[in-house]
């Protein structure tokens, strides 16, 4: 697998509105589909994941600071079968590239496939922020995971 930040916008729209991933990664206050635009900012890193060629998806990092990093992840239906690989090879390449020492990510409740993809790349619930993010009208917990940077000898 390859993976590269990317500043190609189109391309990162198109990921997030694929409509899996706009049904599970919205919730009730995103703007309508074809209105979506991602954001430009210099804390808002896309990284694009290719295997062979085909793009399996994007993954959003938002820095708090320089040593941590939250992760939210759009992958589309050519990923299938390959997910765990992608979330594991984004985690070597944020450790490689980057200076974090501190991966996170929310998953709003009911999303069991997120959770588990996230439980077996290594990421490890810290806590449950509840009733914090409103999806289908119904207030929602979110299960916050981390992974911390290898340490080395």
């Amino acid at each position: 697998m390859f993976f590269e930040r990317t500043t190609d916008y189109e391309l990162v729209r198109q990921a997030m509105i694929e409509p899996h991933n706009w049904r599970a990664g919205t919730d009730d206050f995103a703007p309508a589909r074809e209105d979506f635009r991602p954001l430009e900012h210099p804390n808002v890193w896309y990284i694009a994941v290719r295997d062979a060629g085909e793009l399996l998806g994007i993954f959003v990092l938002l820095w708090h600071s320089p040593v941590l990093v939250e992760i939210h992840t759009r992958l589309l239906p050519a990923a299938r079968g390959r997910a765990r690989q992608a979330l594991a090879g984004l985690v070597d390449w944020i450790w490689t590239h980057t200076g974090a020492a501190r991966i996170v990510t929310s998953v709003i409740a009911g999303n069991c496939l997120a959770l588990k993809l996230g439980r077996d790349t290594g990421f490890v619930e810290y806590g449950v922020n509840p009733a914090s993010c409103q999806k289908d009208g119904r207030l929602r917990d979110q299960h916050l995971l981390g992974i911390g940077r290898p340490l080395t000898n």
